[in-house]
């Protein structure tokens, strides 16, 4: 059976092979437990963590001490708002309706314990501005919380200034940084008070991922039973995704040098949509200000399930929850104007580097001969 040509890189991606060649003596030769400091293996595997941990921080310029590893980017985000605010006095937060669930539902949940929260409107692009959070800032607001790239329609928010500004205003800044980092130079930008990322969009392994937290940031334990992460974060440290996911931080440089191919395969993609479709092709993802590898459209007219149907060759998604009881259009979509039909009959392609090794033309003929049958 031939298998599909990959589109979803920002669904996930494959273990490089660096990373896994990185990874793989932590599973059977240097196999200790980091907390076990009584002998060699411990030693071992806690000395793995803390050079990780070194990599990890080199990269954005901070302190080792302020990057916690955790599961993933969502429970990096819960462990962020939750472990800044469930305790304290409720106050008010500014974010934005575009997030991922892994951020508006700890919202929610504070919004249930008295925390009063602003969604920002986002313009008809996706982009959320600087203004409007100082519009929104009331005398007790408390923490910003924006993604850094907006994972279906690719969409950049201005996070270092907007850091800038809350620091200057002494109101926390929350960042889900995951589909930012690897598709954006972070090396050198001002940093909000917490940042969550995952290991698995950026070529390594899934189920590991971090949260920064600058310094003096009042974070508060979610999870107990030991005292790993500064007791932060309780839990037996799996040393070969830790591993893992330093070496793919490391390898962020050189996932940059791809973009500019990137962008052209994408814009490719995008030409000949718009030729071939005309009035039924609805782009989503038009901001100027977004990064290179994600396409985002809506085919007008058509249901959603025959969208994906026609298309067997092809591995993409539509950012929306589908199972066999019910179906939910894109929460983002829907925050951007489109209708429930729309909205659902959406395709979100996301490219990366070994999309490059695939015959290009090949898809860019099969995806717009494939939406023009479906049309006709």
């Amino acid at each position: 059976m031939n298998r599909p040509i990959y589109l979803d890189y920002a669904a996930t991606t494959p273990v490089s092979p660096e990373v896994l060649e990185a990874m793989i003596p932590y599973f059977s030769q240097h196999f200790g437990n980091s907390g076990s400091n009584q002998h060699l293996f411990g030693w071992e595997a806690s000395d793995a963590v803390d050079q990780a941990r070194k990599t990890i921080s080199s990269y954005f310029s901070v302190n080792p001490s302020s990057i916690l590893f955790t599961s993933g980017a969502t429970e990096s985000n819960n462990l962020a708002l939750l472990g800044l605010l469930e305790e304290q006095t409720p106050g008010h937060i500014i974010s934005s309706p575009l997030e991922h669930k892994a951020v508006l539902e700890p919202l929610a949940y504070l919004a249930h314990k008295g925390w009063e929260i602003t969604y920002l409107e986002p313009n008809s692009a996706g982009e959320i501005c600087l203004e409007q959070i100082k519009t929104a800032k009331k005398s007790d607001t408390r923490l910003v919380s924006l993604m850094w790239v907006n994972n279906e329609i690719g969409v950049i928010n201005d996070i270092s200034s907007i850091a800038q500004w809350c620091n200057q205003e002494g109101i926390y800044c929350h960042t889900d940084a995951t589909q930012a980092l690897g598709k954006l130079d972070l090396s050198q930008a001002f940093l909000p008070d917490l940042l969550s990322f995952s290991g698995h969009k950026i070529f390594g392994p899934k189920g590991i991922g971090a949260l920064y937290v600058k310094s003096g940031i009042p974070l508060k334990a979610r999870q107990w039973g030991g005292a790993q992460e500064r007791g932060l974060r309780a839990g037996t440290l799996p040393i070969p995704l830790i591993v893992g996911l330093a070496k793919a931080v490391e390898r962020i440089p050189h996932l940059l040098t791809f973009l500019p191919q990137i962008q052209v395969k994408k814009q490719d993609l995008e030409n000949s949509l718009k030729e071939s479709l005309g009035d039924s092709l609805i782009v989503n993802s038009i901001s100027e200000n977004q990064i290179p590898h994600i396409l985002n459209f809506s085919i007008q007219g058509v249901d959603w399930e025959k969208l994906f149907r026609c298309m067997p060759l092809l591995a993409f998604s539509n950012g929306s929850a589908c199972n066999s009881k019910s179906t939910f259009p894109s929460h983002v979509l829907k925050a951007l104007g489109r209708d429930n039909d729309t909205a659902l009959a959406s395709i979100r392609i996301s490219l990366a580097q070994p999309y490059l090794n695939e015959d290009h033309d090949w898809v860019k003929d099969y995806l717009v001969k494939s939406l023009e049958k479906l049309i006709s």
